[in-house]
């Protein structure tokens, strides 16, 4: 099966596994816009907890933070995490009151957003609003970069809302092209979450260089350092915000050449603040200038969405040139 029906699946088998969760979105009850919700919305013992929302991004955070207020684990799913953009405020609000009342009022609400290219939609649809996100004070951003994470990442933070140690609002974006991969068999669809939530993932080590890239990104640099055949620590972000200073700060140390990967636009990016993170933390070890490698700034239509996504050939030669020169 492919990533967005093991996700069906496992969020139908965390449905089951704990009467307090919901899932909220404008046609939950209907499978879901990209079929989220198809497996829970088919079991009728699991229907009374998909919520039906109207089009009010605004509302429908309300309506999820009172949930969570009441003692719910409410779940949002949206079509797209351009959607996050109109519910920014709310979001900011709702964030705002777990750590202003320090943690009595918990708003441990969960979402679920696409984002980036993938599905041939163009426009904002095609959008990764990572750095506004990571920038909200108590909201939690995460983002797995291939398909056996995606149920993982979800049902480690279903989790831990079970537990009541978010304190706060957690925004997962599920990159469109991870979504489109296929899982080579059933048991990747249920594998635990390898490390920590709030960890990074060290995917190799060596000693070349540092190669820190997070979602769709992943996979091209992947491509890139398999193509080159050099040996680099390389680190898959996973948790925007909070960032993992303790991973990431040694990963620069060790190597010296840091080349920082991501999809959208170079400037005002995420990768631009870990840019400047290393300047402060590792600037007597950094042995050449800090890369970073992106998507294109657009706006692009569907035909050229891929577009915001960096290429495997712009990659390879940020690589090569902190390694050779």
């Amino acid at each position: 099966m492919n990533a967005l029906e093991a996700l069906s699946h496992r969020l139908a088998d965390l449905l089951r596994a704990d009467s307090r969760r919901v899932m909220l979105g404008e046609d939950v009850r209907d499978g879901g816009m990209l079929g989220l919700s198809r497996v829970a919305a088919q079991d009728e013992q699991l229907r009374a907890r998909l919520l039906g929302t109207p089009l009010t991004n605004g509302g429908l955070f309300a309506h999820a933070a009172g949930l969570a207020l009441g003692g719910a684990m409410p779940l949002i799913a949206l079509p797209s995490a351009g959607a996050l953009l109109e519910a920014l405020a709310k979001l900011r609000e709702i964030a705002a009151l777990s750590w202003q009342s320090g943690g009595e009022l918990a708003t441990d609400v969960v979402v679920l957003a696409p984002s980036g290219p993938g599905f041939g939609l163009g426009g904002e649809a095609s959008v990764s609003p990572d750095s506004m996100l990571a920038e909200l004070p108590g909201v939690r951003v995460l983002c797995p970069s291939n398909a056996a994470e995606l149920g993982a990442m979800v049902g480690a933070v279903w989790n831990a809302q079970a537990e009541r140690t978010l304190g706060g609002p957690t925004v997962i974006l599920l990159p469109r092209m991870v979504l489109l991969e296929e899982l080579a068999d059933d048991e990747q669809s249920q594998a635990p979450l390898a490390g920590e939530l709030l960890e990074a993932h060290t995917l190799a080590h060596g000693s070349q260089a540092t190669v820190i890239a997070w979602g769709a990104a992943v996979e091209v640099c992947r491509r890139a350092i398999a193509q080159l055949g050099v040996e680099v620590e390389f680190v898959d972000l996973r948790s925007l915000s909070p960032l993992d200073e303790a991973t990431l700060d040694a990963a620069a140390r060790k190597t010296g050449k840091i080349v920082i990967v991501h999809a959208g636009a170079r400037h005002h990016g995420l990768g631009a603040e870990l840019a400047a993170r290393f300047a402060d933390t590792a600037i007597w070890s950094l042995d050449a200038p800090v890369l970073r490698v992106t998507g294109g700034r657009g706006p692009f239509d569907a035909a050229h969405e891929a577009a915001r996504l960096p290429t495997v050939s712009a990659v390879a030669e940020a690589i090569s040139q902190v390694i050779y020169g």
